[in-house]
Parts: structure tokens; sequence; C-alpha cells
């Protein structure tokens, strides 16, 4: 974690959803290290409190709120929260997510939408509170988490590939309203992340590796260095964009050749 500045974030205040484990907490331990005020929700009271413990340890100032971001009301209450202890909002990543592996046949109507809910309506709702109720006035960065399937077909995941494209989608639109208000609104595509709940559902990391051409899974901090080059100031000009960072996985044709 020594690639930026150790007060690249200080005096900001952030927000990173899911962010009790995986790669969200890793993205709020980084913004935190790096000076950051953080808050972190998800629906797990547990998971965050043993979180926070945890940051704090490492000196980093933060706090936690249970929150279901497919509730609008919930949202709302994070960022009142976060506003009534720290008086901005500055940076928010949307990493809150739900998946599970199955074929088409076996995904329930339920299930397809469970997933399209958390994903793309929770990341909705968290950015468009954010934006109404802090960023508008004061500037800042929204960072969505995505997944890279945007050229792909990709079994068993057709709930989370749906919920994430529309992700992109809705990262791209933001970017073009919000970018007037000083805002600025990027993705990230994680691959392979060692560590990871996700990890443990899709696959092993040996049966991952192979197709990588990188040849290793990836870790929390490799999606948290994204995370910090988008708030910073080396990205002044780029909004808009999903950047993968995935060990090449999305651009390797070579299996046609095998």
């Amino acid at each position: 974690m020594g690639v930026f500045r150790s007060d690249l974030c200080a005096g900001r205040v952030a927000l990173v959803t899911g962010g009790g484990t995986g790669i969200g907490r890793g993205i709020a331990r980084a913004l935190g290290l790096h000076g950051a005020k953080v808050c972190i929700a998800s629906r797990r009271a547990e998971v965050l409190e043993a979180a926070v413990r945890d940051f704090e340890a490492d000196g980093i100032d933060a706090m936690w709120v249970p929150c279901d971001v497919r509730d609008g009301a919930q949202v709302e209450a994070v960022i009142d929260a976060i506003l009534e202890r720290w008086e901005r909002l500055d940076i928010v990543v949307n990493n809150a997510a739900g998946n599970f592996p199955a074929p088409i046949s076996g995904l329930s109507y339920n299930g397809f939408k469970a997933v399209v809910d958390i994903d793309l309506r929770g990341t909705y709702n968290v950015t468009k509170a954010a934006f109404d109720k802090a960023l508008a006035t004061s500037g800042g960065h929204v960072v969505n988490i995505s997944a890279p399937f945007d050229h792909m077909g990709v079994a068993y995941q057709a709930h989370c590939a749906a919920a994430k494209m529309g992700v992109d989608s809705l990262t791209r639109t933001c970017a073009v309203e919000f970018g007037p208000h000083g805002v600025r609104v990027n993705g990230i595509a994680p691959g392979a992340i060692g560590g990871t709940e996700g990890m443990a559902r899709l696959g092993s990391g040996d049966e991952r590796d192979a197709r990588c051409p990188l040849g290793y899974v990836g870790t929390p901090d490799d999606i948290a260095n994204a995370v910090l080059f988008l708030c910073s100031e080396a990205a002044a000009y780029v909004t808009g964009q999903v950047l993968c960072v995935d060990g090449g996985s999305a651009v390797d044709m070579s299996q046609l050749a095998r």
C-alpha cells in the first residue's frame, strides 16, 4: 500500500457499501489508511462492527451503519448519519452486491430479482441519495464496483451479468449528469480476487489462475489501489469509465487457440 502518499485522502469522508468483508473492506481500509474518515454499511451489523474495530486499531476514524441498499429510506439514513458526524461526504464506493452461481433453468424469478435489486437498484439508491444530500453541492467521487462481463456470456451468471452491465450504464449516465457539479463517476470491474466470498462461490484460485494472462489471482489491495487512483488528482480528467482490474482475463482470447 505504499504506492500513494499517506495523506492522499486527508480531510475527505468516504462511504463504502459492503465494506465489512472482502473487496469492500480492503477499499475502506485503504481509504482510511490514506487519511479519509470512513463509514461502512451493509446488512450484517456484526461484520461491520468487527471491521470498524480493526480499522480503529489502525488509527482510522471509522463508523458503521447497518443498511439494506435496496431500501431507499435506509440509504438516506446512512447519508444523514455521515453528515451528522462529519458534516461532509466526498467519496462513495458502491460495492454491496449479491451473487450465487445458477443456470438460467435453475434461477428463480425471485433469485434473479434479488441480485438485480442489490447490485443495480442498490447502486442507484446510494448514488442518488449521496448526490442529492451532499455531492451535488460539494463535488466528489463515485466509484461503482462492476464485473468484466460486458462482451462475454458467462454461464451461471445471468443475474449478476445483467445487473452489473446496468451498473456500467448507470456509471456513464451519472458521469454525464453529475459532471457539471464537480462529481466524477467511474467503475471498476474486478477479475478473480482471492480471499473473497465471490471467489469461494465461483471457483478455486487454481481454476481461475489458468485463465488469467498475468498468471495469478488478484487481491483486495489491487482493487483498493484502483479506487485510490480514481479518487485522486491523477485521474482528474477521468469520468464515465469502467476500469478492468482482472489480470487481463477480459481480453484473453488465447483459449481459442488451445
